[in-house]
C-alpha cells in the first residue's frame, strides 16, 4: 500500500511541476502577446502617418510641377 501511495505522491508532484511550467509558459506567452500587440498599434499609427506624409509630398510636386 505504501508503495502505491509512494507512486501516486510522485506522480502527483511531476503533475504539480508540469502545471507550474506550463502556468509560467502561459504568462509568458500572454505578455508577449500584450507586447505585440502594443508595437502592432504603434507601427499602425506609424504607418498611417507616412502615407499621409507621402500623400502629402505627392501632392506638393504635383501642385509645383502644375500637373493635374
Amino acid at each position: 500500500m505504501d508503495d502505491l501511495f509512494n507512486h501516486l505522491e510522485k506522480r502527483l508532484q511531476l503533475f504539480l511541476q508540469k502545471y507550474v511550467r506550463i502556468k509560467r509558459a502561459n504568462f509568458q506567452l500572454q505578455t508577449s502577446k500584450t507586447q505585440i500587440a502594443s508595437e502592432k498599434e504603434q507601427l499602425l499609427i506609424k504607418h498611417k502617418n507616412a502615407v499621409i506624409q507621402i500623400e502629402s509630398m505627392v501632392t506638393r510636386l504635383k501642385s509645383i510641377e502644375g500637373l493635374p
